[in-house]
C-alpha cells in the first residue's frame, strides 16, 4: 500500500543540477513525501513492539497515512518528471527513480503495484523519448497504451520495440514480471485487433455521451470511490439486478475476495469466498447481438456457467478480450479507475494472510426513473 518497494530510493537524494524551478519543485516535494514516510516508519517501530489492541489501533491509524503517502508521492513523482523532461538523463538517480516507479506501476512487486497504466503512460513516453535503452520499456508502453485506448501511441511503441529487439529482452525474474512481458507481447502482436474492438466500443460510448442517461452506481472503499456506469441498453437484466441489489444495501461489507495482478478484481459474494450469492441467479446476456466487450475498467458478472450469475461481479484492469460471449460486460468505470491498481491482491489459491478490501458503502447515485424489475431464477 505504501509503495516501499521504492520508498528507500526515494528518501536518499535532492537535486540541483538542473532547471532551477524543476529542481525546486522536485525537493519540496520530496522533503513532503519524507514527513509523511516518517510518520509511518514511527508507526511501523511502534507497532513491532504493540500488544495486539494498540496494533489495532495503529492499523488503522495506518490506513489513512498510506492513502496521504501515496498523495505525496505521485506529486513526488510528477516532479522528477519534469526534472527528467528539463534534462533527460541529465541525473542518472532521476533516470533510476522513474524506471522503478514505472516497473511498480507495470510489474508489481511483493507490496502491491501493477495495473496502473494512466500512470506509468507518461513516464514510460518520456524515458523512450528522452533515450532510454532498456528493452522492455516499449513493450511496456504498447501495454499501457492499449490498456489506456491510445492507440496512436500504441503503434509509436511498437515501432520503437521493433528498433530496440525488445521481443527478445529479459522480461525479468520474477513470475510477475514474466506474466506481464508475455501479456505484452501479445497485445503487440494483436493490437490491430484490440483497435478495431476499441473503435466499436467509442461508437457506443459516444451515444452514451450525448444520450447521458446511463444509470450509475458508487461503491465507496477506505481507499476512495469507484463510480461504474450500467449499460441499461445491452444489459438490462444485470443493470436492474446491480440497481436492486445495491438499493437494498447487499453490498456494503462486502470485501473483494479475489483479485489477481493484470487481470481483474472479483466481489459481490456475501460469505467472502467465493460460492455465495443473493439467493437467486439471473440470466446471462452475452450471447445478445449488441453485447458489450471487455476493456479495461469494465465491469461483468461472475458465473459458474450459463444463467448462473447472482451477485458476485468482477472488475477488469485490462481488456479482457478471452471473456467476450461468455461473461455478461454490463458497466465500466467512469471515476476512479486509478484505484483498481490499489486493490488488495487476493489470490484464494495462494492465501497471504492479507486482510481483503471491501465495499464500505454502495449507492445509486443515479437511475432512468422506472422500477427495475427482472426474472430471478433458481439458485444453481
Amino acid at each position: 500500500m505504501f509503495r516501499s518497494l521504492v520508498a528507500a530510493m526515494l528518501l536518499g537524494f535532492a537535486v540541483t543540477e538542473v532547471r532551477a524551478d524543476a529542481a525546486a519543485d522536485y525537493n519540496a516535494a520530496l522533503a513532503d513525501y519524507r514527513a509523511t514516510f516518517s510518520e509511518i516508519e514511527k508507526l511501523f517501530t511502534e507497532y513491532q513492539a504493540a500488544g495486539p489492541d494498540r496494533r489495532k489501533v495503529i492499523n488503522e491509524q495506518l490506513k489513512p497515512l498510506g492513502i496521504k503517502a501515496k498523495t505525496k508521492l505521485n506529486a513526488m513523482t510528477q516532479a522528477a518528471l519534469e526534472v527528467y523532461k528539463a534534462d533527460p538523463n541529465g541525473d542518472p538517480k532521476i533516470t533510476e527513480l522513474l524506471l522503478t516507479v514505472v516497473d511498480f506501476d507495470i510489474v508489481g512487486g511483493p507490496n502491491g503495484g501493477g495495473d496502473q497504466y494512466e500512470e506509468a503512460l507518461p513516464i514510460i513516453e518520456a524515458l523512450v523519448e528522452g533515450g532510454e535503452d532498456k528493452p522492455v520499456l516499449p513493450l511496456w508502453g504498447v501495454l499501457a497504451a492499449i490498456c489506456t485506448n491510445d492507440f496512436d501511441k500504441a503503434d509509436e511503441f511498437a515501432k520503437k520495440a521493433v528498433e530496440m529487439n525488445s521481443l527478445k529482452a529479459d522480461p525479468g525474474q520474477s513470475e510477475a514480471a514474466q506474466d506481464v512481458f508475455s501479456q505484452a507481447v501479445r497485445y503487440l502482436q494483436e493490437k490491430d485487433r484490440f483497435r478495431k474492438r476499441w473503435e466499436a466500443e467509442k461508437k457506443v460510448r459516444d451515444a452514451e455521451a450525448a444520450a447521458d442517461n446511463n444509470p450509475r452506481v458508487k461503491f465507496t472503499l477506505e481507499k476512495g470511490d469507484i463510480v461504474i456506469e450500467l449499460f441499461e441498453d445491452q444489459a438490462p437484466i444485470a443493470t436492474a439486478n446491480m440497481i436492486t441489489l445495491v438499493k437494498d444495501g447487499f453490498y456494503d461489507g462486502i470485501v473483494f475476495h479475489r483479485v489477481l495482478p493484470n487481470f481483474m478484481a472479483q466481489g459481490g459474494d456475501p460469505t467472502g469466498k467465493g460460492s455465495g450469492g443473493p439467493g437467486y441467479s439471473i440470466a446471462c446476456e452475452c450471447y445478445r447481438p449488441d453485447a458489450r466487450k471487455h476493456f479495461r475498467g469494465s465491469l461483468s458478472m461472475a458465473h459458474a456457467g450459463k444463467d448462473t450469475g447472482g451477485s458476485q461481479f468482477f472488475l477488469c484492469f485490462v481488456p479482457t478480450d478471452f471473456l467476450d460471449g461468455k461473461h455478461t460486460a454490463f458497466g465500466r468505470v467512469v471515476e476512479g479507475m486509478e484505484l483498481l491498481g490499489e486493490i488488495q491482491r487476493i489470490d484464494p489459491d495462494k492465501p497471504t494472510g492479507a486482510e481483503p478490501d471491501k465495499i464500505v458503502n454502495a449507492e445509486v447515485v443515479r437511475d432512468r426513473g422506472h422500477a427495475y424489475e427482472f426474472k430471478k431464477l433458481p439458485e444453481r
